[in-house]
C-alpha cells in the first residue's frame, strides 16, 4: 500500500519521533538479516557504494528515529542535519503466485526450524534468496519516495535500505509480508514458530506478537 509521503510526517512531531527513536545495529544475529544486508550491498555495489557508505554512517551516528515494514512497504523517517526530520516511504513488488508456489514448498521442508535455525538445507537456501526467483527484491523491484530530495537514490534510501535488515533480524516473518504474502501464508508462516500440538496463531493476535500489519483487501 503506497503512502503518502508526509503522512506519517503529519502524525509525529520532531519531539515524538525523537521518543521513538530505533537503536540501529548492523544485522548478524540471523541468517534473515544477513541475507538481505548482502543483497543491499549487491545492489549498491556498483553505483551507490558511497551513498550506501553514507547511510551506513548515519545510522551508527544514531539519526534513524523510527523504521516500520508493513504489506509491500516501508516507512522510515531519519534526524536531518537541520534537526528537522526527513521520510522515506519504500514500495516493493509483490512477488508472483507462482514464486508463492515455489517458495510455501521451500518453507514446507524446513518446519519449525525455518525461522529458528541458520543451518537450513543449502538448496533451501539457494531457493529462498536467490535472484530473481527468491525473496530478496532487485533494484526495479524498489519504488522510493524521499522528502529529503528527488534523485534517483541516496543516503536516506540507502539508510532506508540497511535498516530494514535489523528488523529482518529481529521478526524475519516481516520479509514475507514485505513480498506480499497473503493473510493465509503469513498465518501459515507464524504457526512454524509454535511448538508441535499448539494450536494455530489467531490472526488478531499476529499484529503483537510479530509485529506486522494486515491491509484490507489482501
Amino acid at each position: 500500500m503506497e503512502m503518502d509521503l508526509f503522512d506519517f510526517a503529519r502524525e509525529h512531531t520532531n519531539a515524538r519521533a525523537a521518543e521513538e527513536k530505533v537503536a540501529w545495529e548492523t544485522a548478524e544475529t540471523t541468517l534473515w538479516g544477513r541475507v538481505w544486508l548482502e543483497n543491499v550491498h549487491r545492489l549498491c555495489s556498483a553505483r551507490y557504494i558511497s551513498e550506501l557508505t553514507f547511510g551506513q554512517k548515519m545510522l551508527l551516528s544514531g539519526r534513524l528515529q523510527s523504521c516500520r515494514v508493513r504489506q509491500g512497504h516501508v516507512q522510515a523517517t531519519f534526524t536531518n542535519l537541520q534537526g528537522g526530520i526527513a521520510l522515506v516511504n519504500l514500495s516493493v513488488r509483490p512477488l508472483s503466485p507462482e514464486r508463492w508456489e515455489e517458495i510455501d514448498r521451500l518453507c514446507d521442508r524446513c518446519g519449525d526450524t525455518l525461522f529458528t535455525s541458520d543451518e537450513l538445507p543449502d538448496d533451501v537456501i539457494a531457493g529462498l534468496f536467490s535472484q530473481p526467483a527468491g525473496l530478496l527484491p532487485e533494484l526495479n523491484d524498489l519504488t522510493f519516495s524521499c522528502s529529503h530530495c528527488h534523485t534517483p537514490f541516496c543516503l536516506y534510501r540507502a539508510a532506508t535500505l540497511l535498516a530494514i535488515a535489523t528488523e529482518f533480524d529481529r521478526k524475519p516473518i516481516k520479509l514475507f509480508e514485505l513480498r506480499g504474502a497473503t493473510r493465509e501464508r503469513m498465518l501459515t508462516r507464524s504457526a512454524q514458530q509454535m511448538q508441535e500440538g499448539v494450536q494455530p496463531i489467531a490472526e488478531a493476535d499476529l499484529s503483537s506478537l510479530f509485529g506486522i500489519e494486515f491491509v484490507q483487501g489482501k
